[in-house]
């Protein structure tokens, strides 16, 4: 006999089924959302931006005021200097020297008898009589110390 035996497939039969639900099918599926890290993580990083800006300018704005306080003390000097200098040209001025020199260029001269008006009823006190200006007059502008006059 020969041998010659011809190949054919075995029909396996159907695995047997548990009498259960039948499996659901297999599928990808996308990770899940963040639950909110994301948002918590920009509200830092805004609060924390938000204080750099303002803690910046608040230091941008307290260096102009340093800068406008200086220009102002620098004005104020200024302003005292020029209030000095105007205070002892008219204390140069003003004094009875200069007075004297000035009455004696227009012509004045001291009265003799001194008149006095009372504001109070507008009378005139004492007798006036005309100066003459021959006279020799002298202003004391300075009062002589206790060592000068020992000299």
């Amino acid at each position: 006999m020969s041998q010659s035996a011809v190949a054919r497939p075995q029909h396996r039969p159907a695995p047997r089924r548990a009498s259960g639900p039948t499996p659901r099918r297999l599928r990808v599926v996308a990770p899940p959302a963040p639950e909110g890290n994301a948002a918590f993580i920009a509200l830092c990083v805004l609060l924390l931006l938000g204080g750099f800006v303002s803690v910046l300018l608040l230091n941008t704005e307290m260096a102009k005021g340093s800068y406008t306080i200086r220009d102002l003390q620098h004005r104020s000097d200024e302003l005292t200097d020029a209030r000095d200098d105007l205070s002892h040209d008219l204390d140069a001025v003003s004094g009875p020297g200069p007075l004297a020199r000035e009455a004696r260029s227009l012509g004045m001269v001291p009265a003799e008898t001194p008149v006095f008006l009372r504001l109070a009823d507008g009378k005139v006190v004492g007798v006036a009589k005309k100066a003459k200006a021959d006279k020799r007059f002298k202003v004391v502008t300075e009062a002589r110390s206790a060592s000068s006059t020992s000299r």
